[in-house]
């Protein structure tokens, strides 16, 4: 009677130290895979009835979900040496479909009371640290994709200033060409060029906005609106059936809201590429505010397209890649590397859940920063305006400052056809110098057509401040390739009076000086 009440008191504190823990702890025959013990965490766990658990119950079927057998990951053939004692521990992880957890496992063999060998299985629940390491990693991968698309973004910035310029040059001499004498076909072929130029401009233009310099210019903005429109210049016109949900978005947002259509609706021509004819779309916008946390605007677009598989996932934001037969490519392959670029530069970032041949959805998500800033656009900013004509003859002097010689001697020869006379300078430095030189002779400069991106010295907008110290009246046009960058678009605050984006061809120069004085 004592010895037996001395083996019950034994397995009682047995009992509530492994009921006790926060491990899940099971025993398990190595050779039947009969459950022999579990604490009451691992039922707890594993929600399984304890009795019928010990009750001759395999450890694979209490465990596991839907196995007809022994695991093919069973690590019994791991605990034991060839004579049949112990091996060392055995360490690993393992996600458990019945309940859908993560666990770290030590499994040991030890000999059972019985002289039998048994598994003694402890698993600890590290599914929330599995968590984090997957947010760590995409966080890690979407700082890996935002510098690589920095780098790269700084990269086309740069070429497509130079493209311009070489544009420039191009259409400039298309220009002066069909100022000859020629015959119809000559004609012909010299207007097809132009119109070449003009469409290779709107690359360029998209280059731009995906390169680091296509900062935001905000404004107050009706996300919902915006939305709207967005979706009846993409979708309704094309009869391709949608719904749309919204939430009340309060207090105001601030946004550019032409970079934000190019983004979305970028975003939305993938989807429609995506679907077959009678594929259906569904758009949300969601208000999310979270305690401590910056409000956010989430718009979610759904497609039932073909999806995107897991091998091309970590892709769909590089420059160029695309999964459309080459024929078939109507478009630049830029479409989603601008929406990441804008939405970036937004303050914002892009989720994409998709699976192969069973759509996808993009989720953008947006700050909501309520602070009344409102930054003004060149149509409303404060600039000189010109209200009394001068005479004619006071409209024939122009400065010329460029540091790409072909630009500057193109950009001259077509000032001069139209009537001016020019004085040309290749920096900001020299352009001061020859405003000096002319000063003393009476040969005062009327406007200053100026480069913005100068290399070396002054740029146009450092440039037009020092001719302004000598002459508050003289006419600033800024002439520039990086027409996105945030910068440009404050020139009127610089004292500019209008813009010219290159390419430009001889009529929009001949009507942004003649605009003027209109």
């Amino acid at each position: 009677m004592i010895r037996k009440k001395e083996t019950e008191k034994s397995f009682a504190v047995f009992r509530s130290i492994f009921d006790g823990m926060e491990a899940l702890v099971y025993v398990a025959d190595i050779k039947t895979h009969e459950l022999i013990y579990a604490n009451k965490k691992f039922m707890e766990g594993v929600g399984y009835d304890a009795q019928k658990a010990m009750e001759g119950g395999k450890c694979w079927e209490v465990i596991q979900k839907g196995q007809a057998g022994p695991c093919s990951f069973c690590t019994n053939e791991r605990l034991l040496l060839a004579d049949g004692s112990p091996a060392p521990p055995y360490v690993w992880e393992f996600y458990n479909n019945r309940n859908n957890r993560w666990y770290s496992i030590v499994d040991k063999a030890i000999e059972w009371y019985d002289k039998r060998m048994v598994r003694l299985e402890t698993a600890f629940d590290i599914t929330e640290k599995k968590e984090h390491e997957t947010l760590y990693r995409q966080f890690e991968k979407a700082i890996e994709t935002s510098k690589k698309l920095e780098s790269i973004g700084t990269l086309a910035g740069g070429v497509a200033h130079d493209f311009n310029n070489t544009l420039s040059t191009i259409i400039g001499n298309i220009n002066l060409a069909q100022l000859g004498n020629l015959d119809k076909e000559t004609r012909k072929f010299l207007q097809n060029a132009e119109a070449g130029v003009m469409q290779a401009k709107r690359i360029s233009s998209k280059l731009i906005t995906f390169a680091r310099g296509g900062g935001p210019h905000k404004t107050q903005t009706d996300i919902v609106d915006l939305v709207r429109k967005i979706l009846a210049a993409k979708l309704d016109t094309k009869g391709i059936l949608y719904t749309l949900d919204c939430d009340r978005i309060p207090g105001r947002y601030f946004a550019d809201q032409e970079q934000l259509k190019t983004a979305i609706g970028n975003i939305l021509q993938n989807a429609v590429d995506s679907m077959t004819q009678d594929g259906r779309m569904g758009i949300s916008i969601r208000y999310m505010k979270e305690d401590r946390q910056t409000p956010r605007i989430a718009i979610s677009i759904s497609d039932t397209g073909s999806g995107i598989s897991r091998d091309h996932m970590d892709m769909i934001f590089n420059p160029y890649f695309t999964t459309k037969p080459l024929g078939s490519r109507k478009s630049t392959g830029l479409g989603l590397s601008i929406a990441w670029s804008v939405i970036t530069r937004h303050g914002g970032n892009i989720h994409v859940e998709s699976e192969k041949d069973r759509g996808t959805t993009v989720h953008i998500f947006l700050p909501v920063f309520n602070n009344g800033d409102i930054e003004t656009g060149p149509e409303t900013a404060n600039g000189p305006k010109i209200k009394t004509p001068p005479s004619s003859s006071a409209l024939k002097q122009v400065l010329v400052m460029d540091d790409d010689a072909l630009t500057l001697d193109v950009v001259s020869q077509l000032l001069k056809r139209l009537g001016y006379e020019v004085t040309t300078a290749s920096n900001g430095f020299q352009a001061v110098e020859v405003y000096k030189t002319a000063m003393p002779h009476g040969r005062k400069t009327d406007i200053a057509l100026l480069d913005y991106d100068v290399v070396g010295g002054l740029d146009g907008f450092q440039t037009l401040k020092e001719l302004k110290k000598m002459d508050p009246g003289i006419i600033g046009i800024l002439m520039t390739g990086h027409s996105d960058y945030s910068e440009i678009k404050t020139y009127r605050q610089h004292g500019f009076s209008g813009l010219l984006e290159k390419p430009f061809s001889m009529n929009q120069l001949k009507d942004k000086l003649a605009g003027l004085y209109a």
